[in-house]
């Protein structure tokens, strides 16, 4: 049965009420497939310069999983989706620079990418020759300095990054193994210099996390590890990296502390891998209790900021850390919590917080977003508990683009593409100076 797509007719009632409303969207586009059962979870959404939005959804229907691309237009009016089927890690994109759209996925035990024309969403090239696991983690594909697509594939026990040009040619892998170690590749993320940092997750008993840097010749300049305070145990794989003007790497992971609780941790490592400074984030109330965090993005200033959640503490959370020392700066909270799953800075300095939360016993999420001013200051907040269960954002000067998942209903769900302006009043006081966390080592 073909796709239904429709604009939701609320986008007009949205448009005329938002004057003195709390926070509400300016308008709202959906999508649905015409199958039951069927559900819809989004993965990543992108605003192209021309004001396109790219949505990825990972879809169910019929029996099987699949990955999708989505383009809506400005306002929300649906243009097009072209779905395949997919198994295992999550896919990942990336908008290219003549107005294409790259898109990695995994079927089994292959790796495939595939480059699709963002005006018809026609597939220009695909390659679906590397065997090995794509990222299970925050990034899954990067676009190297001369426009080539870099992908992280864990391949035995190697961590290799597959290349391709822009015209879809391969082009030589870069390998680099640990020996034989339980790896995962989580992120990657290109250089200046034309080549790449890809952040592994290793064994998750002792392996800790590894920090790998290719140069363009495919050389390793460097691999670093890091094993925490309990030997490297990492039940928590998510890592972050970002890299400032200098070349620097900030990373942002989780590993156990000496009470055995789930720690979250930033770290800076200069180009040639020496380490600069760590600093581990303990629990605000006790530091034997965990302290996960989602995203680590860095201000205008070059800090770094990252968005910790304490176990048994509610507020969505953000820290600033200065980029020189890795002292706490500021912490703010805001007015709702829950477990936090994205963080995006918006041009103009905003800061957003999309997460989830339990809505019952029963285990039904339900989906919260936060936004801090440039200063921590918090501002709006959202609890779409109601209508979403699930919400990942991006930013542009538009506002805030979010794709959502609506609540199932009976057996299906769909997906919503809204925008919120990002400009409005903070509702709330100043961000607030810490205690409570450790030192750096």
């Amino acid at each position: 049965m073909p796709p239904i797509t429709t604009v939701s007719a609320l986008a007009a009632a949205f448009a005329t009420t938002v004057a003195g409303a709390a926070w509400e969207p300016l308008w709202v586009g959906s999508w649905e497939y015409g199958t039951m059962p069927r559900g819809a979870t989004p993965v990543d959404v992108r605003v192209a310069a021309n004001g396109s939005l790219f949505a990825l959804l990972h879809l169910t229907h019929d029996g099987m999983e699949h990955v999708a691309l989505a383009r809506f237009d400005e306002g929300g009016a649906f243009a097009w989706l072209r779905e395949r089927r997919t198994t295992a890690n999550p896919p990942g994109m990336e908008l290219l620079a003549d107005g294409r759209v790259a898109v990695v996925d995994a079927f089994g035990n292959v790796a495939r990418v595939r480059v699709q024309d963002g005006d018809s969403g026609d597939v220009v090239w695909e390659d679906e020759s590397q065997a090995g696991r794509i990222s299970a983690g925050v990034r899954q594909l990067a676009v190297g300095r001369d426009g080539d697509l870099l992908v992280p594939v864990i391949d035995g026990d190697d961590l290799l990054v597959a290349r391709y040009s822009a015209d879809g040619q391969r082009l030589p892998d870069w390998r680099w193994s640990p020996g034989s170690e339980d790896l995962q590749a989580e992120t990657i993320v290109a250089t200046d210099d034309g080549g790449a940092v890809v952040g592994v997750a290793g064994d998750m008993l002792t392996g800790g996390y590894l920090l790998v840097r290719f140069a363009a010749d495919g050389k390793v300049v460097f691999h670093d590890r890091e094993l925490g305070t309990l030997g490297g145990a990492t039940f928590n794989r998510r890592l972050h990296v970002a890299l400032d003007e200098a070349g620097d790497l900030f990373v942002q992971g989780a590993l156990q502390n000496p009470f055995g609780a789930m720690q979250a941790q930033v770290w800076k490592t200069a180009p040639d891998g020496t380490r600069r400074w760590t600093r581990r984030i303990a629990h605000p109330d006790d530091p034997r209790f965990g302290s996960a965090a989602a995203g680590l993005v860095l201000d205008g200033a070059g800090d770094p900021v990252v968005a910790p959640q304490p176990v048994l503490n509610e507020g969505f959370r953000l820290l600033r850390l200065d980029s020189a020392t890795g002292e706490v700066r500021q912490e703010s909270a805001a007015a709702v919590g829950g477990d936090p799953r994205r963080l995006v800075r918006a041009p103009n300095g905003r800061w957003r917080v999309d997460g989830t939360y339990f809505i019952d016993w029963q285990g039904h999420i339900g989906a919260r977003i936060a936004e801090f001013d440039a200063d921590l200051r918090p501002c709006r907040s959202l609890d779409a508990g109601d209508r979403h269960f699930f919400s990942v954002s991006t930013a542009s000067a538009a506002g805030w683009t979010v794709l959502a998942g609506t609540l199932f209903s009976g057996l299906a769900n769909d997906a919503q593409v809204l925008r919120y302006d990002a400009d409005g009043t903070c509702e709330r006081g100043d961000a607030i100076f810490p205690d409570g966390f450790d030192g750096a080592s």
